[in-house]
């Protein structure tokens, strides 16, 4: 359902506004309450596992294996990254909202503001995940391809917010050319 939705305006951890080019309608939903608690001792979770795995790979360890395991991550990064985008709204706080001009205006200049750092963000990640993979392949080390495949899930949720459709209406909606 929200495949259709693009992504506008964040407001912190609150809500995020979406608009739907089909129906020219605009969307509100809320975030799931999370902590950053969590979020930490996942990643924890996953340096202490990825040194865990690495031990029991060395003995293991050639080219072929490598290439086995570097896509076989790349896929489970992709999959986790959907789930993590699509886990991160309350599908039942969907509501309809009507703004008026001036309003839409605003939302749209503080979304091209974040869209600006997401993009930036996703230029840092690209090599530094290339650079993490490039030390797997080197080192035959786990824990390399682990944190690659935490900066390509940034870049994997980035393109799941449609980041040329979201331009292109933020920049209309910034110039006044309501749709609706």
């Amino acid at each position: 359902m929200r495949n259709k939705l693009i992504p506008l305006y964040r407001e912190q951890e609150h809500y995020t506004l979406f608009y739907n080019q089909h129906t020219n309608q605009i969307y509100k939903f809320q975030h799931r309450n999370k902590s950053f608690a969590v979020f930490f001792l996942a990643l924890l979770s996953i340096t202490w596992a990825s040194k865990l795995l690495d031990n029991m790979y060395q003995t293991y360890q050639n080219i072929l294996l490598n290439a086995i395991v570097f896509i076989i991550a790349i896929v489970i990064t992709y999959y986790v990254s959907i789930q993590f985008y699509h886990a991160y709204y309350l599908e039942d706080t969907k509501r309809e909202i009507v703004l008026d001009q001036y309003k839409l205006r605003e939302y749209a200049d503080k979304g091209l503001k974040q869209l600006r750092i997401e993009l930036y963000s996703s230029i840092v990640s690209l090599p530094v995940s290339i650079l993490f993979f490039i030390i797997f392949f080197v080192t035959n080390k786990i824990q390399p391809l682990f944190i690659g495949c935490i900066f390509l899930g940034v870049i994997f949720i980035l393109l799941f917010m449609k980041p040329l459709s979201r331009k292109q209406m933020l920049v209309k909606f910034k110039a006044g050319d309501r749709m609706f």
